[in-house]
């Protein structure tokens, strides 16, 4: 059956729309692919991910609602909680951008597209995204540091010209935006790699901020719904831990079990609906090449060379 649909392919000039219609297309075509080998890598990424994130979530509820004191031996556990939490996940991001970056490359070479693919089909390309994330990771983190140590002696200056910067380097943000799909789909340096996303972002800014502000909307609601019943239990345990008689209901094993439950399910459907970010910043991607560099057009003439060669 998904052999009959079009093959939607990664470089192509699109309107808005089509960028929007393609990245649901492809979720559509192959959702069970993707959530057979999300499950596979992240499950036990949300398993560890939601013990954490509980328990920084209790200790930071009996803070805000002054059951506990803040010092540092209360705070400490919380905050390495936290820590937990936040690179469980990094780790669950890198992992779904590797698979879906590797999935979509594999997506148009393979004569069966995604139908049949195993595991061992996708490590390799899963292994050389997660390192080349790293590296891009770590190239940003010194990015950042030069900008600032530039940016911070303006603050000196007074708002003046604080705020003017401030809007320009939001205004910046979105060039940037790219590199991850140029660095994880091209053979190219990460210091290339981000001068082109500058140079891709800067022609199709517009494009990348509507495509991120409306996939971050969806995926920010849906995750909001699906994580309601996670805050609820979460704020009802910590209002009834409050008062004098704490009913024995909240404490329960049950009570526990569920909690937890629902933080996998918060947490896993967390990292699936980043795939919706994932493929549609691809997408704008491809479309950003072939609008600005003219890839699909290069593409053309070198098969054209090519055929007329062997005729």
């Amino acid at each position: 059956m998904n052999q009959e649909k079009p093959l939607i392919k990664l470089y192509r000039t699109r309107t808005f729309s089509e960028k929007m219609s393609d990245t649901f297309d492809f979720v559509r075509e192959n959702w069970r692919t993707m959530l057979k080998y999300i499950t596979y890598l992240l499950l036990p990424v949300s398993l560890v991910q939601t013990f954490a994130m509980n328990n920084f979530m209790t200790g930071y509820m009996s803070f805000t609602t002054g059951i506990d004191h803040a010092d540092i031996e209360t705070m400490l556990p919380w905050l390495t909680s936290m820590g937990v939490t936040m690179l469980f996940y990094f780790l669950a991001m890198v992992l779904v951008d590797a698979l879906i970056y590797t999935m979509m490359q594999l997506y148009e070479q393979r004569q069966n597209r995604l139908q049949g693919i195993t595991f061992a089909e996708l490590s390799p390309g899963i292994l050389q995204k997660c390192g080349r994330q790293l590296v891009l990771l770590l190239t940003g983190i010194v990015l950042m540091v030069v900008i600032i140590l530039i940016v911070s002696p303006l603050a000196l200056l007074g708002p003046a010209v604080m705020i003017p910067v401030a809007l320009l380097l939001f205004l910046a943000l979105p060039l940037i935006f790219l590199v991850q799909p140029i660095y994880l789909f091209e053979k190219i340096g990460v210091l290339k790699a981000y001068a082109k996303s500058v140079r891709l972002g800067w022609k199709t800014w517009a494009g990348v901020v509507a495509v991120i502000t409306v996939l971050y909307v969806i995926v920010t609601i849906v995750q909001s719904v699906v994580s309601m019943p996670l805050y609820i239990m979460v704020t009802l345990k910590t209002i009834l831990s409050t008062q004098s008689s704490e009913p024995a209901f909240v404490s329960s094993f049950g009570y526990t079990a569920i909690q937890y439950l629902l933080g996998v399910i918060s947490n896993f459907c967390g990292s699936c609906l980043l795939t919706l970010l994932t493929i549609g910043m691809a997408y704008q991607y491809g479309h950003a090449c072939d609008k600005v560099d003219g890839v699909t057009v290069d593409r053309d003439i070198e098969n054209f060379e090519t055929l007329t060669i062997e005729h």
